[in-house]
């Protein structure tokens, strides 16, 4: 007989055990996944061990026999099976559930929650889809959307946007909530090519009158920059390069390079935030002659810093946000001698933000907000033969124009019970004015405001937000009180409808009533005699979930609005000046419209595709043909995201079609013309990948059909008149490379 020593058959269960070394990783973007649950489980369905993966998405499970299945569990993630039959290293590719938890949205809403829940339909638009388009302006980002729409002011490099058919001056821009100082451009609206993109987290945008909650400004609705917050507990920094062909053109002094650095830290409750940016944009010759460019070179820098503190109750922090643009805008000699042009913006914006919890039920948050903002017009001669370059003598050349912001707002949330919260408020702007291109010199305007809303869910499937608001203009009388009602029903697990009314109600802006600018491009006088606009506003969506599989989905959004305003302040020619363009009161202005969006999510593959198709009206025309009485324009858009699992590399595509936009136009003589701005297709491709865990490159092509200018004619075929005969949109196909690294 064979004797086996006690102790060999003590440990003889632990000579056969192995280990089995597992690496998680996201499929799209081969980023290591910290913090997932691995469980291994025998032929019996037994669970015989489990772990967590490290911050470098490792784990090491010990088992005793095999073959075991290794299951995964991560929040946000598909769960991932592999059977393994014998010991070693194994790496597993977890991709985005389709299943995960919604998007927590903030705007507009009493505190944050998912947008499902919300009464608002919110769209947003992820740090993920802002890094595929490889943006270099919020611009970029925004171009395929529905509803929204750009016009580019090349000579002081705006880029206007409308939204629901409306200009944008009745669109609030708002950075982490405080709104935007500083309109410019032939239309008024803020130019949101100069926040730095660099910093964005996400973008939400609500649709439809928000006048109650943000006043002024707010009747097409509300875009807000959320910007980026340290990581909890790290230190973390990025650093981004960015090249970019303007059309054919790329080198020294051409095309687009672009540098960004950011530098987080959080520790205990204390956290802060810095970063630099500088963009380089060199202009594009186009058809231009000589020295002169269609698109102007502008060059860009921008900083911010944030500093902060957070506890359980309490969470408040101070943000300086600065911007430094110069649009250079050479011209043509005339002679010896050339005149030309520096458009110098400086912006700074500070901010300070806090909440504090007093209890469960109650709290409060608010906001101060200051901001300077100047624009300078600095016209130089330059001497063909030497070279020098002086100042202009004539005073009228040069300009200084700045405009001060101040906003206090605070909100009071009070939950009277699960079904019912209260939230009144305050919202205080005040904007002031000075510089030569102001009539009046020196100029401001006060807009006081109270606000009540409340939030009322009688039962699980309905809930709605009635509000109100007082506002006490210091230079136009408003209405009494300024009403909205937004409704919620959830009609079944896979459907929902939203309902919103809003009153509006919007004073002229400083700019529009004192603005006095002439140079090549412009002709524009502002009008002290202006009235206020008033306005309602109705908007519907309805969302379905056609089809919900173990791997797919199909989404529907069904959209309608209707707008009018009374008072509509536009563009029209000066009574006794057909030179001078003014700001006058449009009898009535409509708007009307749909769109429809459907999404599909299979696996790696997501597709969107939408049409929208929107109508506008204006009574100053009074033409007889009932016909015209709304003049219509389609849109199409779509995008397709897919990973290529083999080369884990990530392929983004995004197509707009603007269908053709008819206008009508009145000539000098008085003569009122039906006429059309030219449709045009717009498409960005883009390929993402991520190497050495911290290293992500894109690489991709803009303006994929090469559009540049678009024409504005009459129905009949012949120019516009009193107009130009073509409009900018883009300077060609461009090319582009962008590297970030992430530690």
């Amino acid at each position: 007989m064979v004797r086996i020593p006690v102790f060999i058959l003590l440990f003889a269960p632990l000579l056969v055990v192995a280990q089995v070394s597992v690496t998680l990783q996201e499929v799209a973007t081969g980023r290591r996944i910290e913090g997932a649950v691995i469980y291994a489980q025998n032929q019996r369905g037994t669970r015989v061990a489990q772990i967590v993966t490290n911050e470098r998405g490792d784990g090491l499970i010990t088992v005793a026999d095999f073959p075991i299945t290794l299951i995964t569990s991560h929040v946000g993630y598909e769960q991932a099976k592999l059977t393994v039959q014998t010991p070693g290293s194994y790496a597993l590719e977890l991709a985005p559930s389709l299943t995960q938890l919604n998007e927590v949205v903030v705007t507009g809403q009493f505190e944050a929650q998912s947008a499902r829940q919300s009464v608002y339909k919110v769209r947003t638009i992820s740090a993920d889809r802002i890094q595929a388009v490889g943006s270099t302006r919020v611009q970029d980002v925004l171009n395929t959307e529905l509803n929204v729409r750009f016009d580019q002011d090349l000579a002081l490099g705006g880029s206007n946007l409308s939204l629901q058919g409306l200009s944008g001056q009745n669109v609030k821009v708002l950075i982490d909530g405080v709104p935007m100082v500083g309109r410019q451009g032939t239309g008024n609206e803020i130019n949101i090519n100069q926040i730095n993109v660099n910093t964005i987290e996400r973008i939400e945008i609500v649709e439809g009158p928000m006048s109650v909650i943000y006043g002024a400004d707010a009747l097409a609705g509300v875009i807000n920059i959320i910007t980026k917050k340290p990581e909890e507990k790290k230190w973390n920094a990025t650093v981004r390069l960015h090249e970019e062909s303007v059309g054919s053109e790329y080198g020294a002094g051409q095309g687009i390079h672009n540098a960004s650095v950011s530098v987080g830290h959080s520790r205990k409750s204390f956290y802060t935030l810095a970063d630099l940016t500088r963009n380089f944009f060199g202009g594009w010759q186009g058809d231009a002659e000589d020295r002169d460019k269609e698109w102007h070179p502008k060059t860009q820098w921008m900083a911010s810093g944030l500093a902060g503190y957070k506890t359980d109750k309490l969470d408040v922090y101070y943000r300086l946000d600065y911007l430094n643009e110069n649009i250079y805008n050479p011209g043509l000699f005339s002679g010896i001698e050339a005149i030309d042009q520096n458009y110098i913006t400086n912006r700074f914006m500070h901010q300070v933000q806090g909440t504090y919890s007093f209890s469960d039920r109650l709290k409060y948050n608010g906001a101060l907000a200051y901001t300077n903002y100047s624009r300078k017009i600095q016209t130089v001669t330059v001497n063909r033969n030497t070279g020098d370059v002086r100042l202009a003598l004539d005073p009228s050349l040069q300009d200084v124009t700045e405009f001060d912001g101040i906003t206090a707002r605070g909100t009071l949330l009070y939950k009277l019970s699960d079904a019912v919260s209260v939230q009144p408020g305050y919202d205080i702007n005040i904007e002031s004015g000075s510089g030569g291109r102001l009539l009046e010199g020196i100029s401001s305007i006060g807009d006081y405001a109270a606000f009540l809303s409340a939030e009322i869910k009688p039962n699980d499937w309905l809930s709605f937000r009635p509000g109100v608001r007082i506002v006490n203009n210091t230079a136009y009388e408003a209405p009494p009180v300024i009403p909205s009602l937004n409704v919620k029903m959830q009609l079944g697990e896979r459907q929902d409808l939203r309902l919103s009314y809003g009153r509006g109600f919007r004073a002229p802006s400083l700019r529009e009533l004192y603005f006095y600018f002439f140079d090549a491009s412009h002709s524009i006088e502002g009008n002290p005699d202006l009235k206020a606009e008033l306005s309602h506003s109705v908007n519907v969506s309805w969302n379905v979930k056609l089809v919900t599989a173990n791997k797919w989905t199909i989404n529907s959004l069904v959209t309608g609005f209707y707008n009018t305003v009374e008072n509509m302040i536009g563009y029209g020619v000066k009574p006794g000046n057909a030179n001078i363009t003014t700001y006058l009161n449009i009898e009535s202005f409509k708007s009307k419209g749909f769109t429809l969006i459907n999404i599909l999510k299979v696996r790696k593959l997501d597709i969107s595709a939408g049409v929208g198709y929107t109508g506008r009206y204006n009574q100053l025309t009074d033409v007889p043909d009932e016909n015209l009485s709304f003049l219509w324009s389609p849109e199409v858009n779509g995008s397709l995201s897919y990973t290529i699992p083999i080369i884990q590399t990530g392929i983004s595509f995004f197509y707009k079609y603007t269908g053709r936009t008819p206008f009508l136009a009145t000539d000098v003589t008085g003569i009122t013309e039906l006429n059309e701005t030219e449709g045009f297709h717009w498409a960005d491709l883009s390929l993402q990948k991520s190497f050495a865990k911290k290293f992500n490159l894109s690489v991709g092509a803009r303006n994929l059909l090469n559009v540049t200018r678009i024409n504005n004619m009459a129905a009949d075929g012949g120019p516009v008149h009193g107009g130009g005969l073509t409009r900018p949109v883009g300077y060609g196909r461009s090319y582009f490379l962008s590297l970030t690294y992430t530690l």
